[in-house]
């Protein structure tokens, strides 16, 4: 069983940014943004608890900042250039948004654009980015909740976050209240990431247990997320009251994908092309609303929405290649990647022969 980041993995993320795409380009993916959406969510549940799971076992403990060192430095810099060049395109279309645009910027950059949403002030080109704001105070929040299980409750800490992630899917599809809150607010969609932190841990379990679980092909759960991702519409009015079961059908559907992307490998999901866009996806997803939601190209239409997304392929390409990697690459001169004293201390009381080895990354 692969444990690692892999292409299959990197194919799931791939399809997650263009299920979202397809769904605000106006393609027949109706339910893609939702769906899309929801897969990024149980995706970074699992692969951030991984990552605390191997640091925990391998260090004895969690250095929160190196942790969010790391973070930082991987979503701030395409952030930054997004914020710092939105105003432009803002201003050469002569759109009026622009005199509200240092709220938006600041609510974006502080990731608390879904409460300022909820709370009644409109973002503009930057309404989009309220799920980043979700995933980074799950960053936030996260960590030092591991902390505590793994101290604390460590043999029960998989009876916990399987209770977690049941409550907080029941609390979504249940729960009542406005139609934006219920969309976007942070305990919402809590589950989508609880589920995939359930399924890091479960792995973890039948691992330490010496268990193989049987390898499956992630084609299957990848055609299965397009199909339901394409299921009919009918209006929002009608459609807007089956968001919250239909998010929890896809993260189940998006918890069997990745568990099959760890397990096993498809042609179809590993491919270059799902790859290439699993690499540039979080700045593809920063790009593509921001340039629909603009005035470029005058009215929205399906052709005009595809001719502005296939911009914002390049751009976002060209924010890995000049910003996004090169700035990852200051990992190692900051020693992210490596233990802190008190880790290595205990790498050495446990094991003195053992060389110092970096934190596993993603």
């Amino acid at each position: 069983m692969q444990h690692s980041r892999n292409r299959d993995l990197d194919g799931v993320r791939g399809l997650a940014i263009l299920l979202v795409v397809a769904a605000h380009s106006g393609l027949p993916a109706r339910w893609g943004g939702l769906s899309g959406v929801t897969l990024f969510f149980v995706l970074s549940g699992y692969l951030i608890t991984s990552l605390l799971i191997r640091e925990w076992d391998r260090w004895g403990s969690v250095s929160l900042w190196r942790f969010w060192g790391r973070r930082a430095l991987r979503l701030l810099p395409a952030l930054i250039l997004l914020l710092l060049l939105a105003p432009l395109l803002l201003w050469a279309t002569g759109d009026d948004r622009l005199s509200t645009y240092p709220t938006a910027a600041l609510a974006s950059l502080f990731y608390v654009g879904n409460w300022v949403r909820i709370a009644g002030t409109d973002l503009g080109v930057l309404n989009h980015l309220w799920s980043l704001s979700v995933e980074e105070q799950f960053y936030v929040v996260w960590p030092a909740i591991f902390i505590v299980l793994m101290t604390w409750l460590r043999s029960r800490a998989l009876a916990v976050v399987l209770s977690l992630a049941a409550l907080a899917t029941f609390y979504s599809v249940w729960t009542v209240g406005s139609a934006i809150r219920l969309d976007i607010s942070t305990e919402t969609n809590a589950f989508a990431l609880l589920l995939g932190v359930a399924l890091a841990f479960s792995l973890a379990a039948v691992r330490s247990r010496g268990w193989e679980l049987p390898a499956t092909s992630p084609l299957v759960p990848f055609v299965v997320m397009v199909a339901v991702s394409a299921f009919p519409g009918h209006g929002l009015e009608v459609d807007h009251p089956l968001f919250r079961p239909l998010g929890a059908v896809y993260a189940v559907v998006g918890v069997w994908l990745v568990y099959a992307a760890v397990s096993g490998h498809s042609r179809v999901v590993g491919s270059r092309v799902m790859v290439f866009f699993g690499t540039i996806s979080y700045a593809l997803y920063l790009w593509h609303q921001t340039f629909i939601n603009s005035r470029l190209l005058g009215e929205h239409t399906t052709p005009r929405n595809l001719l502005l997304i296939a911009a914002a392929v390049l751009v976002s390409w060209l924010s890995w290649v000049l910003v996004e990697r090169p700035v990852g690459r200051l990992r190692g001169r900051l020693r992210l990647d490596q233990p802190s004293r008190r880790q290595q201390e205990f790498a050495d009381a446990r094991d003195p022969q053992a060389a110092p080895r970096a934190t596993p990354t993603t």
